[in-house]
């Protein structure tokens, strides 16, 4: 035997020993672990902690080193190796007030600081001239600018700082006689010695008509100082006034509609700058926009409402197909695709604008959207609606070259279908547009229960095609579907039916037991101000589902594995199954139900709280082409359904709820 072959042969007599004594140490104490388990890609620690134990602190991380002597680096440890969990006492599980976990791993902030300083208030010295003054607790170089959001900056002569560090300026808002009803932005933009920007200080002003040396002080309407905690509908005001422009103002010619209103979908900060695209250039979207004007209804803001409405209405062709999206701000793009339920909430905005406002302005195209959009689109085995059409030949900037039938059928899209349907059907009665849209809802209602409910799961499936149903869970399934069976309790108990009354309540609560199971989530977060808490909501999807994947990261490709993903909290969908325990609440007067609205609520509330504008993320987590993390429109309409229902006076309002198309 060579020295080679004498060498080799020792290191496998070592290496195997080494490997030996690590299991014998593992076999020792494996009467004191709770489970063993073997290492995964991307496993650390601190993961095994919450996906096994379902916690997490730097306690617990040095007790499972002590159980396990073969680790050195708790973010190091190697694929395929083994590892001994101890078992957990209600001592060492650390309170939420204890820990904290930033999600960006403390490489960049959720939120950026507060602003250094404050406009504080303007006096009118005309129509459209004001003095500004406010406090910058910075020596820095500033120039002070005005201008409307999407729009250049126009620089404002004459700044003058005094030595208490406020400041003063005479600022030009808009134009003489002109103007009025629109948003400007005051903005105070600090720089280095260098010339580059620093900083702002920044407040939105709504033009309107006013007297000569009148004054506008901005103290507690607007929440804390520098708009830092605005919450609930001073919030979602708050960030209306910063999104929204008159339609003749938009770059879009196909909107620049006369009386109309868009509001920009989305609101991007600092820490995901490659996401900026869609608020820079206006995006714009029916969903959102549907969403808002329902909500504005409700609230009774009923011109404001028509304005945006009217907007969309205006890009309907003969057919009532409608695009889902489109830039307004220095671009044209239009959405060449059109979706059932994106159309579905819209129509169900133009019926309660009919209901409320009796006006007749809608009642053509809310035709047209029923009998040509929707009819030539029934799948005649389920009755259901299929998914829509995607357009041929067109990447938004010219028009489609035909489209092609989606031949998909939602679970989402049908439970919007059935709750606008049936609203339209009360607002027109028993005239024969009134009876064929309660028929298309009953339809409709009959395929969702025969073709969509998975009696195993005890929840509704995402969709259904002939070939079968696509059993992927969604979280809006089993809310929105909550929802929908809450609306035919409602419906069964108006006819006095109490036994399909009872069948769909106890579909509706499985469906709300599911999610609870299911979805539920909890987001650490930690601010420049070091402000540390946790929000608890609902992640958007349940397992493995194929056509859900990576599009770039470490795994491009890979199927997302959503109950991994421990920290998502999906804003809209968390409000949707809120939304759907309120209601279970007000037709069972079951008070864990209406404690866990509250809940949700509340921890929605401190969510829009982290926002200096009172917005909302739409995700506490950023998945690319999937789901982002910019404040976003749809999700604070949902936060103000929430916020409306939850009023006693609500109730008051013509049974307005019963027949809501949530």
């Amino acid at each position: 035997m060579n020295n080679y072959t004498r060498c080799l042969f020792t290191f496998i007599i070592l290496l195997f020993l080494c490997t030996a004594s690590k299991g014998i140490a593992i076999e020792k104490d494996i009467s004191k672990c709770k489970k063993i388990i073997t290492i995964q890609k991307g496993d650390t620690l601190a993961k095994i902690c919450r996906r096994h134990l379902g916690e997490y602190s730097p306690e617990l991380i040095i007790k499972i080193q002590k159980y396990n002597s073969h680790i050195k680096n708790p973010d190091r440890i190697f694929i395929g190796s083994k590892i001994c969990l101890p078992p957990v006492s209600e001592q060492e599980i650390p309170l939420e007030s204890s820990f904290f976990k930033p999600v960006f791993a403390g490489k960049r902030d959720v939120y950026p600081p507060s602003m250094p300083g404050t406009i504080s208030k303007i006096q009118w010295i005309n129509d459209n001239t004001a003095i500004v003054e406010g406090r910058m607790d910075t020596d820095a170089n500033s120039i002070f600018y005005v201008y409307v959001p999407g729009d250049q900056e126009y620089e404002q002569p004459g700044l003058e700082k005094y030595e208490n560090n406020t400041f003063r300026v005479t600022a030009v808002i808009g134009r003489q006689g002109r103007d009025y009803d629109k948003t400007f932005i005051l903005k105070l933009a600090l720089f280095d010695t260098m010339g580059e920007r620093i900083g702002e200080i920044t407040r939105p002003v709504v033009r309107t008509h006013h007297k000569v040396n009148e004054i506008v002080s901005f103290g507690a309407k607007h929440g804390q100082e520098d708009d830092i905690g605005i919450t609930g509908w001073p919030g979602i005001e708050t960030w209306l006034s910063v999104q929204e422009l008159d339609a003749m103002d938009a770059d879009n010619i196909d909107f620049k509609i006369p009386q109309g209103r868009l509001v920009v979908n989305y609101r991007y900060m600092g820490y995901n700058p490659d996401e900026r695209y869609l608020s820079r250039y206006g995006r714009v979207t029916l969903y959102g926009s549907s969403c808002l004007a329902k909500a504005l209804l409700l609230k009774g803001s009923i011109k404001k409402a028509g304005e945006i409405l009217r907007v969309w209405a205006a890009q309907a062709d003969e057919n009532g197909k409608m695009p889902r999206s489109a830039n307004v701000i220095g671009d044209n793009y239009i959405s060449p695709d059109v979706r059932t339920g994106e159309t579905a909430h819209f129509l169900g905005a133009l019926a309660l604008a009919e209901k409320i406002t009796k006006s007749g302005e809608w009642d053509e195209l809310i035709r047209k959207i029923v009998i040509n959009y929707l009819e030539p689109l029934t799948e005649p085995v389920s009755g259901l609606i299929l998914g829509g059409y995607n357009g041929i030949g067109s990447q938004g900037y010219n028009k489609p070259k035909g489209y092609e039938k989606i031949t998909w059928c939602s679970a989402e899209h049908n439970f919007d279908l059935f709750q606008a349907l049936m609203l339209i059907s009360h607002v027109y009665g028993d005239s024969d547009f009134g009876r064929t849209c309660y028929n298309m809802a009953l339809r409709i209602g009959k395929g969702i229960d025969q073709y969509l409910w998975d009696q195993d799961a005890g929840t509704f499936n995402r969709g259904w095609r002939p070939q079968g149903p696509d059993r992927a869970r969604a979280l809006d399934c089993s809310s929105w579907g909550a929802l929908y069976l809450l609306k035919q309790a409602g419906l069964a108990k108006n006819r006095h039916d109490e036994k399909a009354s009872q069948h769909y309540l106890k579909r509706a609560e499985s469906c709300l037991n599911y999610a609870e199971k299911h979805f539920k989530t909890t987001w650490y977060y930690q601010t420049p101000g070091d402000k540390k808490g946790s929000i608890k909501g609902y992640r958007p999807y349940a397992g493995l589902i194929d056509d859900l994947r990576y599009e770039d990261g470490a795994d491009p490709g890979k199927m997302i594995n959503w109950n991994e993903l421990t920290d998502m909290v999906w804003s809209e969908g968390t409000l949707g199954v809120g939304m759907a325990w309120e209601e279970y609440a007000r037709h069972t007067g079951n008070k864990r139900a209406k404690n866990i609205s509250r809940e949700i609520y509340n921890n929605m509330i401190n969510l829009q709280s982290l926002s200096n504008k009172g917005g909302m993320l739409y995700s506490t987590k950023q998945i690319k082409g999937h789901f982002t993390m910019g404040e976003e429109l749809a999700s604070l309409s949902w936060m103000a359904y929430l916020n409306l229902v939850t009023s006693s006076d609500f109730y008051k309002k013509d049974n307005i709820i019963s027949l809501m198309p949530w």
